[in-house]
């Protein structure tokens, strides 16, 4: 079968995991290329559809008129990973995701918690779950001697890493006040993308800008009281190399995230065999129960803290973390998807 994927290939390693092992081919082009040769149109991030650009009212009237024209001849089918756009909706990113999910045939969803959430809102779409896939093609694993060798970390030190772009000053917070709380002194905080710039601006900031820039003030006091070896930080995009360093050198994942349906990070924890600490939200909540790894609540730091301490311990005293369990390798997940649209095909 050819499936239309209606956005730019950024080697996104959750689909190249499944790509690489699915029987189908899979073409990716801008939406308004599509033709009617596919079989299926498969939309995972809304967003992308515009490369992460806000849509215009009359780019959303095109966009549905091109969607009623993909239903003639195929099925339109949407993986569900996010509730909303991460970076703060607008009314036209909402309006977005509400057009995509009221013309979805089907809806993929990477856990229990979303099914049975988007069924109730959505009852004449079929419902399927697809797991997240581990990553196995697109990382490299370092042994954690040679990753801290590297990276300048003593052997003996406590490393806790949260991947992934730090989002808004709620997750920072989270990540830096929950670190600060932990009673150990060989602590380490890895983050690969963290915030640094102020919360808000404030009238008269660009005038007040050519004679002294508080933005970059504040932006390089906070750089300069997070420095290694305690802090190492990362302030922008990370090579897929220094992240794999970064992850080989850990000892506990933490999950920056308070509201949100799923997260990558937890499969990037797994797939380099990581203690994971995570927030008891979305489809989260019941992969790290399922793992018996720490939850917490997002909106408390003692919580996060509490959360932290007992992946410590688990980090210390189980020298055989659990293996990811077979239902997230690659194949398989690529197995359950070609199985969805063979089901397709038959009916």
């Amino acid at each position: 079968m050819k499936i239309f994927l209606p956005f730019k290939n950024e080697l996104n390693p959750y689909l190249e995991e499944i790509i690489i092992n699915s029987a189908h081919t899979f073409v990716y082009d801008s939406y308004n290329k599509y033709n009617a040769s596919y079989d299926i149109v498969n939309i995972h991030w809304p967003e992308a559809i515009y490369e992460w650009m806000e849509p215009t009212s009359k780019e959303l009237e095109d966009l549905e008129k091109n969607i009623l024209e993909w239903k003639k001849n195929s099925v339109l089918i949407y993986t569900k990973h996010d509730y909303q756009r991460n970076k703060g909706t607008t009314s036209n990113f909402t309006k977005l995701f509400k057009l995509i999910e009221l013309h979805s045939d089907i809806f993929i969803h990477l856990g229990h918690y979303s099914k049975n959430l988007y069924e109730q809102k959505y009852p004449n779409a079929k419902h399927e779950i697809v797991f997240h896939p581990i990553f196995e093609n697109s990382l490299e694993i370092y042994s954690k001697r040679k990753a801290r060798k590297l990276l300048g970390i003593d052997q003996d030190d406590i490393v806790i890493i949260a991947p992934g772009n730090i989002r808004s000053f709620k997750e920072r917070k989270m990540v830096l006040k929950s670190f600060k709380s932990i009673k150990l002194s060989n602590k380490v905080l890895i983050s690969t993308n963290m915030r640094s710039e102020l919360q808000h601006d404030f009238p008269g900031r660009v005038r007040m800008r050519q004679f002294f820039d508080v933005q970059t003030f504040f932006v390089e006091r906070f750089k300069h009281k997070h420095l290694p070896p305690k802090f190492i930080f990362n302030y922008g995009v990370m090579d897929t190399r220094s992240l794999s360093l970064r992850m080989s050198a850990a000892d506990v994942v933490l999950v920056p995230r308070v509201d949100i349906l799923n997260s990558g990070i937890v499969f990037l924890g797994l797939s380099f065999g990581k203690v994971i600490v995570g927030p008891a939200v979305g489809n989260i909540e019941e992969q790290l129960k399922e793992l018996s790894f720490p939850i917490f609540n997002p909106h408390s730091i003692s919580s996060v803290a509490q959360a932290l301490n007992k992946g410590i311990k688990i980090s210390i005293n189980e020298n055989d973390i659990k293996k990811p369990l077979a239902k997230y390798s690659a194949i398989n997940v690529a197995k359950e998807f070609d199985r969805i649209l063979l089901n397709i095909n038959k009916s």
